[in-house]
């Protein structure tokens, strides 16, 4: 159970994380380290951690007492990139990028464990590449300024050959030393010319001084002016930012707030900027929103949505405010970080404004439950309409008008089936399903469902068996109807995507404290790009499209939820043209069942 709620908890982390046991063999994955690795899942699970991923500190390979499972699990030590070095990862598609790289061991119940956490760092070492370019490129600047203020002409900048932003300052500084170059040597021309005549007095000659310097001087002032309006375009960027930015620094003084968080929190700048940002300050005019969203933890409500696993802790909660508008905002804590001494100088706060977003996944579920319920009498009206005319209560029917009737008998139960379905997630999604836990006999259930399904089994010839290699299983605590309907999904699509003749196996059997029911067939399978997303709402499989175009692509979604919500997993291992096994894992013990619909995440 650990194991399914930490998966559904990483699921949502922006970063790679991988955990694997003491030998380095992967235990979990989440998708976005999949992803990074261009790999699923299944391409992980089991594999060697160090096998997996391909880790070079700069142009180098990590050697073996460099690994990670060695680092941990030899020497006992954290495993991180070198000072003064940067690690790079290769993906399946020969995809070479930066990364931040961190794994730690762990102490879990059955041992030792690791924890790999990663991320692509391309675009910050970009961001990084060009401001050490920047600041390079200015320097090389600097000699030429400082030479020309001297009045000294003999050098000036080479042109790059390859044109980029700077470009156009040095032509410009190289025509001015070329200029006064030029000018420099008029000017002693024309000192030959007064010495030789005696006509050219002090003053001209310093008047032409001061003009040379003037223009000197205003080309500087230019250059310098162009320097600080890219100072303006980055706070104009900040400014700007649809969400609120906020920046502290240690001592919670508050040292910058934009135009978005001034509206969000209904705070003037002039007020805050400057002062340290305390709980106690709470009953000032105005500043309820600000205390709430610099302190989540204290705030009315409040929630930790997640928190990202980095070498300074990154925190995102969801708080809710009521001045100067009652808004939902989601507020991203990250630390400031000082790259050369690796120090905290502050944190800053971002604030999204989350109450559109919450509003509108509140209308579309309401939406689906008054849509499926308004369509549910008049499904149900015309079902048993058809159901009282095919048995012929309004006269006899000849074989066309039966097998007319009855085509549309089956057509309204599957748009009853699909506004089942629709009311089903509807009530997931409010955590509002309705649960009832008591002990049951899952062999009973079992065979219960495959007596439901041997009528269109039988008629397309399809074997549908119940086996029990271990015996009967113990009576343990579950929700029968809930069980039910999991395990009707996944018959109803292993007889529906079978091909005639064919074969549907239910295997119950224990294994260790948990229940595993396998639900085999031997029908089309599932292609393997297709496997992840399969219990996802909406999604059919391409080759199950061509094979049956009805159907609603809900009740995968559904029966993984069920599964969740009993502690248990639900896990498919398929092969397209050859079958595919459905393995439903259920808790035994009735302790490892969540306690309610709220600790679940969304599949």
């Amino acid at each position: 159970m650990v194991q399914s709620i930490l998966s559904g908890i990483l699921s949502f982390v922006a970063e790679g994380v991988i955990l694997f046991d003491a030998k380095g063999a992967i235990t979990l994955v989440n998708p976005h380290a999949s992803l990074l690795l261009d790999c699923t899942s299944d391409d992980l699970l089991g594999k060697n951690v160090d096998d997996m991923l391909t880790l070079a500190f700069d142009a180098g390979f990590l050697k073996p007492e460099e690994s990670i499972t060695h680092t941990l699990f030899s020497l006992g030590k954290i495993f991180t990139v070198p000072h003064g070095k940067v690690a790079y990862l290769t993906s399946r598609s020969g995809n070479r990028f930066p990364i931040f790289i961190s794994a730690r061991p762990l102490v879990l119940e059955d041992g030792k464990a690791g924890l790999l956490v990663f991320r692509d760092i391309s675009n910050e070492k970009k961001l990084e590449q060009y401001k050490t370019n920047t600041a390079k490129r200015l320097s090389e600047l600097t000699p030429f300024l400082q030479q020309t203020s001297t009045g000294d002409f003999s050098k000036a900048p080479e042109i790059p050959v390859e044109e980029d932003e700077f470009t156009e300052l040095f032509v410009g500084l190289r025509l001015m030393i070329e200029d006064l170059q030029e000018a420099k040597i008029q000017r002693e021309r024309e000192q030959e010319e007064r010495i030789a005549t005696i006509r050219k007095t002090e003053e001209d000659r310093r008047r032409l001084v001061e003009e040379y310097s003037r223009q000197l001087e205003k080309s500087v002032e230019e250059k310098t002016q162009e320097i600080a309006r890219s100072k303006t375009h980055i706070e104009t960027i900040i400014e700007n930012l649809t969400n609120g930015l906020l920046e502290y620094d240690n001592g919670f003084v508050l040292r910058r707030i934009n135009r978005a968080a001034e509206i969000l929190l209904g705070i003037n700048r002039k007020e805050v900027i400057g002062k340290e940002i305390l709980p106690k300050n709470i009953d000032k005019e105005h500043w309820q929103a600000l205390i709430d969203v610099s302190y989540p933890a204290l705030a009315s409500a409040s929630k930790k949505l997640k928190r990202t696993a980095t070498e300074l802790d990154a925190e995102i909660n969801e708080v809710t405010i009521s001045y100067p508008l009652e808004r939902d905002l989601q507020v991203t804590t990250a630390p400031i970080i000082d790259l050369s001494t690796r120090k905290q100088q502050g944190f800053v706060k971002l604030l999204r404004d989350v109450t559109r977003e919450k509003s509108i996944s509140r209308s579309k579920s309401e939406f689906i439950s008054i849509a499926a319920h308004q369509l549910r009498t008049p499904l149900s009206a015309i079902k048993w309409t058809l159901h009282m005319v095919m048995n012929g209560d309004e006269g006899p029917l000849n074989a066309p008008q039966l097998e007319l009737l009855r085509n549309g008998y089956e057509t309204n139960e599957r748009m009853i089936q699909l506004v089942n379905d629709l009311l089903n997630v509807a009530r997931i999604e409010e955590g509002r399903f309705g649960y009832e836990f008591k002990r049951n006999d899952i062999l009973a259930v079992a065979k219960s469902v495959v007596d439901s399904v041997a009528a269109p089994a039988r008629e397309r010839r399809i074997s549908v068996s119940v086996e029990t290699p271990d015996g009967a299983p113990p009576p343990f605590v579950f929700d029968a109807s809930k069980i039910t309907l999991a395990l009707q999904n996944l018959l109803d699509n292993a007889v529906k995507y079978t091909l005639p003749g064919g074969k549907v196996t239910v295997e119950i059997r224990t294994q260790g404290e948990y229940l595993d029911m396998r639900v085999s067939d031997t029908g089309i399978g599932v292609p393997k790009e297709q496997v992840g997303m399969l219990f996802t709402k909406f999604f059919r499989a391409d080759n199950a499209l061509r094979t049956q175009t009805d159907g609603s692509g809900l009740g995968l979604y559904l029966a993984k939820n069920v599964a969740l919500r009993h502690g248990g997993s639900l896990e498919i291992e398929s092969k397209e043209g050859v079958g595919s096994t459905f393995s439903l894992k259920l808790p035994l013990e009735e302790g490892r069942i969540p306690k309610d619909d709220a600790s679940l995440d969304e599949v």
